[in-house]
């Protein structure tokens, strides 16, 4: 007969989860609480220890996620969803999103407003997506789909038209549909 298996510590089955992937203090407690195998003090005193090993960190994780999904061409509001749906706590999720708008404010010329890079952002997602839009040959229709998508995408409704009226510029159409 095969010797019994010992139970896993709390922190051992951390460690575990942390190895696989990179998780938020909120998904690894749920995640430990999950197994059904840990007191909540046992779980507690994982996260502490993991923390103090240097593996979890709220922050980069927000980081992380907050440049993947820009770089996939969402704005803020998705951003801000992702995050929270991760559990990140909502200071440390402003001071991502902040943080990136204080970078882009440094970066942008005098009279730019400080959204500039999620204005080109909006702009790339329309430009990646334009065979779709020209297929519309009404452009107040056209331009009402590209907004529809960039809200969707979770930019601000004002950043959507912003990006939409210079999308079609850019694309050589005017934008006098008011």
């Amino acid at each position: 007969m095969p010797p019994e298996k010992e139970k896993k510590t709390a922190l051992v089955a951390a460690v575990e989860i942390l190895a696989r992937r990179l998780v938020s203090t909120h998904e690894l407690r749920s995640k430990l609480a999950a197994k059904k195998l840990y007191s909540p003090g046992e779980i507690e005193d994982a996260v502490l220890a993991v923390k103090r090993m240097g593996a979890l960190h709220d922050d980069f994780l927000a980081e992380d996620v907050a440049r993947s999904y820009k770089s996939r061409g969402y704005g803020p509001a998705r951003i801000r969803m992702a995050l929270r749906k991760r559990g990140i706590p909502a200071e440390i999720i402003e001071q991502v999103l902040n943080g990136n708008d204080e970078e882009e404010n440094t970066a942008a010329e005098p009279g730019e407003s400080g959204r500039s890079e999620d204005a080109d952002g909006a702009v790339a997602v329309l430009h990646h997506k334009a065979a779709q839009f020209r297929r519309e040959p009404d452009p107040r229709k056209r331009k009402a789909k590209a907004v529809r998508c960039l809200v969707g995408r979770g930019f601000s409704y004002e950043d959507a038209i912003a990006a939409a009226d210079r999308w079609m510029r850019e694309e050589g159409e005017g934008t006098d549909d008011e």
